[in-house]
């Protein structure tokens, strides 16, 4: 796939995406394809370049909006490795942030064993 086809599919995602009832799983899912897309984009395309750049925010900030912190951690980690702008770097470290402000609100969570029978099919 190219990138003016990857283009064409991330507007229609985020569309898609935006369309949809905040926080629904629909969502979620939704932003997980832009966030895939968006770092399609950037893998092919410079740091350094704008369509890169947006293409890096873009991915962490639909990982985000899909409550995918750990994704969003792991790419604007790698993102920052690669030297971005001196306007995206601060973006990222927000972004960042934020991501770390999910994964510790889950820290919280209580966790209760379910009992199950497995039964043979035959």
């Amino acid at each position: 796939m190219n990138l003016a086809d990857l283009n064409r599919r991330v507007t229609d995602a985020i569309t898609v995406a935006e369309g949809l009832p905040q926080g629904s799983l629909e969502s979620r899912a939704a932003f997980r394809v832009v966030s895939q897309l968006e770092e399609a984009i950037a893998r092919m395309t410079p740091a350094d370049d704008l369509e890169g750049e947006i293409a890096r925010l873009g991915a962490v900030a639909a990982a985000l909006s899909a409550r995918e912190p750990l994704r969003a951690l792991r790419l604007g980690q790698a993102y920052l490795g690669e030297k971005p702008s001196e306007g995206a770097a601060p973006k990222l470290r927000e972004m960042l942030a934020d991501a770390q402000k999910q994964i510790d609100a889950v820290d919280d969570l209580t966790v209760q064993a379910v009992r199950f029978t497995l039964r043979s099919a035959a």
